[in-house]
């Protein structure tokens, strides 16, 4: 009996122990943050990853889903050209990320969501944010900032045009405010003869995390065997741009008035009104889909810019105002139509629209690109796409 009792007394005590101990691979991942990643839900293909090892420390808190949201965005848009904004998810389990991820697809599929893994995407240690993980602990400062401190004084540049990537490696910006990507679109249009509907981007970052973003482009434009053509911009003779928007490209359309030796004071004046107006209309044709698919919003900067300096009373007087460029016809913004990107977007909105026939998508894309040319008025791309897709449906 006594013997009894021991042995039972003793499988208690291993079991005990066993269960709270835990092992080496719950210790490995309660380290760091185990992630996956997906494409914008609300294309019909989402993209997504396989589960992986941020190397994030899994003691603290921080918006880790961008930077590592943003690496692999910028990989399936430069190998499958799908835009929009990636998300992960996160946790120190392995298991509950394993099941979160299950979830999600299981909802994304009977949403008929097309799901394609990307198993050949390579996560590229974030060493910025990671370092900045490690750099705190929860008891002292939670919440990590995972730019790392790290101020936004880097740009670089990358204009998909015809299956080539044209890209301008990250360069020092010592005044965010004046944006050079309308010098940067008019450089592309004299070098490369490239139009307006290329869909150019040239975000403003902390210099580790330009190359991380700009790498993964790269990347997945390797593996969908397009060309890459490294712009080397800026040139020697345009290093001004970098540090200012200048007016120096002037567009054929609408020549830039000459100053007069007595306007040389308003004429600075009116080029810094005009570059501080660049990052803001970048963000106001980015904040409506229709018109940021629509139109080729980097175009359109160039072209609002333009007239800032062509109209310098005007610009010093402070109208037109930034909105009623979007609402009107003071700039030729009929030539920022991007005819390839309308199209896009116009067949997938009307298969969400419930039109089910290709004919009937079809319809809708050349009607929604012909009413775009017929009334170039970006603020109305919304109302344009809807019109078309209701005479489609009849």
């Amino acid at each position: 009996m006594r013997t009894q009792i021991f042995f039972l007394s003793l499988l208690f005590i291993i079991t005990t122990v066993i269960l709270s101990t835990p092992t080496s691979s719950t210790a490995i991942q309660s380290g760091t943050y185990w992630t996956w990643c997906w494409s914008d839900v609300s294309l019909p293909t989402v993209y997504y990853t396989r589960m992986f090892d941020s190397g994030i420390n899994a003691k603290v808190q921080g918006n880790f889903a961008v930077p590592l949201g943003k690496q692999f965005g910028e990989y399936v848009n430069g190998r499958f050209d799908a835009r929009g904004d990636a998300a992960c998810n996160y946790n120190f389990r392995r298991e509950t990320v394993a099941l979160s991820m299950e979830t999600f697809l299981a909802q994304l599929k009977k949403q008929n969501k097309q799901l394609v893994e990307v198993p050949d995407w390579n996560y590229v240690r974030d060493e910025t944010a990671i370092k900045a993980s490690f750099s705190t602990t929860r008891t002292d400062n939670p919440w990590v900032d995972v730019e790392g401190g790290m101020p936004p004084d880097h740009i670089y540049c990358v204009a998909p045009f015809n299956n080539t990537i044209y890209y301008a490696e990250p360069v020092p910006l010592t005044n965010p405010s004046n944006n050079p990507t309308p010098a940067y679109f008019k450089f592309l249009q004299q070098k490369y003869s490239t139009k307006g509907n290329m869909n150019l981007v040239c975000p403003i970052l902390n210099e580790p995390h330009a190359k991380l973003y700009l790498n993964a482009r790269l990347a997945g434009a390797r593996a969908a065997g397009k060309q890459l053509v490294d712009t080397g911009w800026p040139t020697a003779n345009s290093t001004a741009s970098v540090e200012a928007t200048s007016d120096r490209y002037q567009d054929s359309d609408q020549p830039a008035q000459r100053p007069t030796t007595n306007q040389a004071t308003p004429s600075v004046q009116v080029r810094d009104i005009a570059a501080k107006e660049v990052t803001p209309a970048l963000a106001y044709c980015q904040s409506k889909r229709p018109m940021a698919r629509g139109y080729n919003c980097a175009c359109l900067q160039a072209k609002i810019y333009d007239y800032r300096i062509a109209h310098p009373t005007d610009t010093l007087k402070g109208t037109p105002t930034l909105a009623s460029f979007f609402d009107g016809k003071e700039f030729q913004c009929d030539k920022c139509i991007n005819d390839s990107m309308a199209k896009m977007l116009a067949h997938d909105a009307a298969g969400s629209a419930g039109l089910r026939l290709p004919a009937a998508q079809d319809c809708a894309a050349e009607k929604f690109v012909a009413s775009l040319h017929a009334n170039p008025i970006p603020s109305q791309a919304q109302a344009e796409l809807d019109g078309a897709i209701k005479a489609c449906r009849q």
